[in-house]
């Protein structure tokens, strides 16, 4: 996306302007890989935590030094005429990315690491062997349910793969979540940056968490840009799927605007996602209620909240999104809260990124990679454990390691900064368990739930619910009237694939085998006697072992494909795991999701079901690139925890 007469025009000035918005820790690294300045290697970092807020150099002089460096080299660039720049010797690479990270890259997993930089966009996709795809791949189908953000990157990958694929979308575009969650309020809460697919690291996201909309925009130009709209049947919903042993294919049943359907796929990969169908309460009185009434993720066209009194019932991540926005125009907002949750305070999440950031993506060689990178770097496997496993030999009654302890001081002091005038909403909005027991949710430090909670034309409900009545919600005996009222209750997240029926080898059901203590998945994707089925964002893939959750959605899509190159290539029909391998897989996940601080019993959410986390992924995710990347390839000797993820091992082919 680099526009380099944009460069070419550019004044000293606009230069000078443009780097005083830069990383120092990204120009540090940076300006290693391109020039070998041996200078910027014994610049000591700063303490800052997360890219983009606090200090990211120890001393300020050395930050100033590098954004002049980075000057410096950006003229120079220029005035040779911005031509095309190569990236640089490979051996200084680990150096490079280390510089970057504010920490050792060690020289085995050097190959991750420069994956995540997206040095080679198309990196987790399909690489024939012989470089083009075979003939046979022409008569291999495949099936993609979904257009959210795993959708969108297995559509994508196949077309770039040379392999045919038909998408069924239940909505009219593409999105998935962000098409439907269209609340006051609703954004994202990781990095825009890193809420990117691989092959699009360089899209100008205009916000650090882009709002809604531009997500949604996001999206749509993934399936404009990348030619996927014809691959694609909107309005239809994919209700059954039956796997044929005789014929080794998928058999599935659709409804769209044609009516019933029923094809025939050699392969289905579905990307549904598990925050897809929302959970409603049961509730007495709901069906009377003579307002509007609906779920946040239902949000329907031409509601308006100015002037109106306004019920939200729900205290998650889209409760606490939209109390604060609907607030600025309702005439009064009640916020009912079962329990409250964790708020991480965060200085940009509402803000747009200022311009001279967004120029310097488009302009300066490989800087947005190495953003791309130092977003991952902050978020590497040994910090993120850190953050969400338990310490057994730490004593607290409130948190679960130092780190954790950190974390709730920290947000403790936050919420106390803003309710600290008024003690009885102070008290109601501590959470009783430990951070990341339950999903904590961003916000913006200038304005949240709890300014808003301050507001005369808002009020914390905690008593609970007694009934729904015509007017309004009683709640201790209290009738509130309301015109709207608003369903944050969530998802149903656990009921992984559901309301679709599917039905592998003998026709079992899939719920037949996850009765045992809920869904589980292979590698988060196969599940043994469903042959050619792969899920993406499906059990145990909400990544807490490093980087984003992106990058496991794409490595989860990356063994599907590779699964399916690895058929084609070889004149397979099928490929499943095998019973012993499905349950390998879940003992190694079960002993490390014993560790996690959302296993806490203190909490109340969807993170937890029969006993275990059916949605959470605890394992470092640098095991999951190892065992998701080649799967038809040549096994090596050693194996982590007896798991083969290999054709012939692990994955029984046919």
């Amino acid at each position: 996306m680099n526009e380099q007469n944009e460069l070419l025009s550019a004044s000293d000035a606009q230069i000078d302007d443009s780097m005083q918005y830069a990383s120092p820790m990204v120009l540090r690294g940076l300006l290693y890989q391109l020039t070998g300045d041996k200078s910027v290697i014994d610049m000591p970092a700063g303490t800052s935590a997360k890219f983009g807020v606090g200090k990211e150099m120890a001393y300020e002089s050395d930050a100033d030094l590098l954004k002049a460096k980075g000057a410096a080299f950006l003229k120079a660039y220029r005035d040779s005429g911005a031509g095309e720049l190569d990236i640089g010797p490979p051996e200084r690479m680990r150096r490079s990315l280390s510089l970057t990270a504010g920490h050792e890259i060690p020289e085995n997993e050097l190959h991750i690491w420069q994956e995540e930089a997206a040095l080679d966009r198309w990196a987790r996709g399909v690489h024939w062997t012989g470089g083009a795809a075979p003939k046979a791949a022409q008569d291999f189908q495949v099936a993609v349910i979904g257009t959210g953000i795993s959708g969108l990157n297995v559509a994508v990958q196949l077309k770039q793969a040379g392999i045919p694929f038909t998408v069924f979308e239940k909505n009219p575009e593409v999105g998935g979540s962000w098409f439907e969650n269209r609340y006051p309020g609703a954004r994202v809460d990781t990095s825009s940056r890193g809420y990117t697919h691989l092959f699009s690291y360089d899209y100008p996201y205009e916000y650090s968490y882009s709002p809604r909309d531009h997500n949604l925009k996001y999206f749509k130009w993934v399936a404009d840009n990348f030619n996927i709209r014809s691959n694609i049947q909107f309005n239809t919903e994919v209700t059954a799927m039956h796997w044929d042993e005789a014929t080794a294919k998928w058999t599935l049943k659709s409804n769209g605007p044609s009516g019933p359907e029923t094809h025939e796929y050699n392969a289905v990969i579905s990307c549904v996602g598990f925050l897809s169908r929302p959970q409603m309460p049961v509730i007495e009185g709901m069906e009377s209620f003579t307002g509007d009434a609906f779920h946040l993720a239902a949000w329907p066209d031409g509601v308006d909240v100015k002037d109106k009194r306004v019920a939200v019932v729900g205290s998650g991540a889209s409760g606490y999104q939209t109390t604060p926005v609907i607030a600025e125009t309702a005439a009064h907002t009640f916020l009912f809260q079962r329990q409250p949750n964790w708020c991480l305070e965060d200085e940009i999440y509402l803000k747009k990124l200022p311009p001279q950031t967004l120029w310097l993506d488009r302009n300066f060689p490989y800087y947005s990679n190495y953003v791309r990178f130092r977003i991952g770097a902050l978020m590497s496997p040994e910090v993120a454990k850190l953050g969400v496993t338990i310490d057994p030999n730490f004593v607290d009654p409130h948190a679960r390691s130092l780190v954790n302890k950190y974390t709730r001081d920290m947000c403790i002091d936050f919420a106390t900064r803003k309710l600290g005038s008024r003690p009885d909403l102070l008290e109601k909005m501590i959470p009783k368990f430990p951070p990341m027991a339950s999903r904590p949710i961003r916000v913006d430090s200038d304005y949240s739930v709890y300014d808003a909670l301050l507001r005369d034309n808002v009020s914390l409900m905690t008593d609970g619910i007694d009934r729904i009545t015509p007017k309004g919600i009683v709640s201790a005996g209290v009738e509130h009237e309301l015109d709207i009222i608003a369903f944050a209750t969530g998802f149903r997240a656990n009921d992984f694939l559901w309301p679709m029926e599917v039905r592998g080898s003998g026709g079992v059901q899939i719920e037949e085998v996850w009765q045992k203590d809920g869904p589980r998945a292979y590698l988060g994707s196969m599940v043994a006697g469903f042959p050619n089925l792969f899920m993406c964002y499906g059990p145990n893939s909400n990544n807490f072992g490093g980087f984003t959750v992106v990058d496991l959605l794409e490595l989860v899509a990356q063994f599907a494909l590779r699964c399916i190159q690895g058929l084609i290539e070889n004149e397979k029909r099928s490929v499943e795991v095998s019973d012993e391998g499905y349950w390998r897989f879940a003992a190694i996940l079960d002993e490390m999701d014993r560790q996690m601080i959302y296993m806490d019993p203190r909490a109340n959410n969807y993170y937890q079901n029969h006993g275990r986390s059916a949605v959470n992924g605890p394992l470092d995710i640098r095991r999951m690139w190892r065992w998701l990347n080649d799967p038809a390839g040549s096994p090596p000797t050693e194996s982590d925890a007896g798991l083969r993820p290999y054709f012939g091992e692990d994955l029984v082919v046919g």
